[in-house]
């Protein structure tokens, strides 16, 4: 978790328990069930993860995997990333 989602959560890792065969979308979910205050920094008013919000899953980016559906493996390091601008 990077800044700003720090200010939700503090600082260092966060350890999910997750059942067997769980993708990057039902993490995010038990994360936002551990830590509510997350909840509209990563859900739209629809119940999806919003456009901005980036993931890693061991360092490569969802987008170039199976995005949110990506699965997950015990020991996977996963990552959420806020949007990032510039120019």
């Amino acid at each position: 978790m990077f800044f700003p989602f720090r200010a939700e959560i503090g600082d260092g890792p966060v350890t999910l328990d997750l059942p067997p065969e769980v993708d990057v979308s039902a993490a995010v979910s038990a994360l936002v069930a551990d830590y509510p205050q997350l909840r509209e920094r990563i859900y739209g008013p629809e119940g999806r993860i919003h456009r901005h919000v980036s993931a890693l899953v061991n360092g490569t980016s969802i987008q170039f995997k199976q995005g949110f559906a990506t699965p997950l493996s015990d020991g996977d390091l996963l990552v959420l990333l806020p949007p990032v601008g510039g120019g």
